[in-house]
């Protein structure tokens, strides 16, 4: 069973927020669902990376890397070594399959140096999907605009500057909502939202019965980690928990909220959310 460990253990924002925050990524998958007889995912999972203040027109400082393979992420982990001085090891959230082998040509056993496309759990800086999906630790992450509009207004006053703002993406959201009263994504919690999608595809004809649901399971408690602004590191940092309990007592040092992905119900299944989709309340 997966046993969630603390985000401090891990070369993260929490751990590292200036250090990340010079960085500039891109993370893409290419040729995705193409998997083999062994149960190996033939994807490529590329990441690239680039000194934040010299732009992506620069020559990157890592990648283009194929972190499904054994060698992208040996490469990966040499060049975070270097740069921050410590030992750092790429973990990865796909487990190797029992059925995942190849020989070598000595006749040895030897897993294959990619993945496994059996997911089994993800690393997260949280333990609600433990807490509250049966052990299973994949999340996600609901950011409110209208919420952290609300804050940076406390913060800064409304008629801050461009710089002097909060935006969502400090937050770190896989999934950034408006059109909802600030602070009302906490009134989601224990219910259950589906998605609409804004343009149907043929291909999801078939699926109109089988909408993506999601869980609210527990709302984000906050830490230093999203203290630095990715987008604007040289404004320094902000204790954001401290300025949420200041602020906004009655929530406390929560901002956002977790999901995961509802496979519980009659007729839900995963399936793909688009930018402009909409949800509605289900339960």
């Amino acid at each position: 069973d997966p046993v969630w460990l603390h985000k401090e253990n891990f070369l993260c924002a929490f751990t590292a927020p200036e250090l990340l925050a010079t960085l500039d990524t891109e993370y893409r998958i290419e040729n995705p669902g193409n998997n083999n007889n062994n149960n190996c995912d033939n994807a490529k999972r590329l990441l690239t990376i680039w000194n934040r203040k010299l732009g992506r027109s620069s020559i990157p400082v890592l990648g283009p890397v194929d972190m499904a393979c054994l060698s992208g992420r040996e490469e990966t982990s040499r060049y975070f070594t270097e740069l921050c001085g410590r030992k750092v090891q790429c973990v990865v959230a796909s487990d190797y399959s029992i059925d995942n082998f190849s020989r070598s040509g000595d006749g040895d056993t030897t897993t294959t140096d990619r993945l496994s496309n059996k997911h089994s759990h993800q690393f997260g800086n949280t333990s609600s999907g433990v807490k509250n999906n049966k052990g299973d630790t994949r999340t996600i992450h609901i950011v409110n605009e209208n919420t952290v509009r609300e804050l940076s207004k406390a913060i800064y006053g409304k008629d801050g500057d461009k710089q002097h703002h909060l935006s969502a993406t400090r937050f770190r959201p896989n999934i950034i909502i408006d059109d909802l009263e600030p602070w009302a994504e906490f009134d989601l919690i224990g219910k259950t939202i589906e998605v609409v999608p804004k343009v149907v595809e043929k291909n999801d004809i078939i699926k109109k019965n089988r909408p993506l649901r999601f869980r609210i399971v527990s709302r984000t408690v906050r830490c230093a980690g999203v203290g630095v602004d990715p987008l604007h590191p040289e404004l320094g940092a902000v204790d954001i928990p401290k300025l949420l309990a200041k602020h906004f007592p009655q929530h406390g040092p929560y901002l956002g909220v977790y999901a995961v992905v509802d496979n519980n119900q009659a007729g839900a299944c995963g399936g793909t959310l688009a930018v402009d989709d909409a949800f509605r309340i289900v339960t």
